[in-house]
């Protein structure tokens, strides 16, 4: 299985395609996106590549930054994939005037400000007591069917003081 990619990658991502919906755009107009078809599909990519990189954010980490809409930002990604023939011009060139240049703003400390290794940390540790808690449920649950100790090992990697604790 693949390790997800952790939240600062995700955080670059979204620096990354902001960058290059302005790359795109410099010294264009609305009427340069809404006549130039390779220009509108690479902006229209890369702010859906913005959706997709907040959307695989975890939610503490969204959650301990909540001045940035990050609901927002997945719904207009959802939009611009799945009601494409709807996508209107003008609201895609408010979007980059006036939405993503806050927007990378905040990315751009976010990923300067957070202490990476402490976050990275804290993340881990809540997650495998997530999953740990999970796994404890899941045995005890196998106990109750009539499974043994050491098949409930097996299908969760428990240790056998684990189960019989349970």
């Amino acid at each position: 299985m693949r390790e997800p990619l952790k939240d600062r990658i995700r955080l670059e991502h979204i620096v990354e395609a902001i960058n290059k919906v302005y790359k795109y755009t410099e010294g264009k107009t609305c009427d340069d996106l809404r006549t130039t078809d390779m220009m509108f599909y690479a902006v229209v990519k890369n702010i859906e590549i913005v959706g997709e990189a907040a959307y695989h954010l975890t939610k503490a980490y969204c959650r301990s930054h909540p001045e940035t809409d990050w609901e927002g930002i997945k719904k207009l990604r959802h939009v611009l994939v799945h009601d494409y023939y709807q996508i209107n011009v003008q609201t895609v060139w408010d979007i980059i005037q006036q939405e993503l240049p806050p927007l990378l703003d905040q990315v751009t400390r976010y990923i300067t400000e957070t202490d990476w290794e402490e976050w990275e940390k804290s993340y881990k540790v809540v997650t495998e007591t997530a999953v740990h808690k999970n796994l404890i449920q899941t045995a005890s649950r196998m106990k109750k069917d009539g499974m043994d100790t050491k098949q409930i090992s097996r299908y969760t990697g428990l240790t056998a003081d684990e189960i019989e604790e349970i």
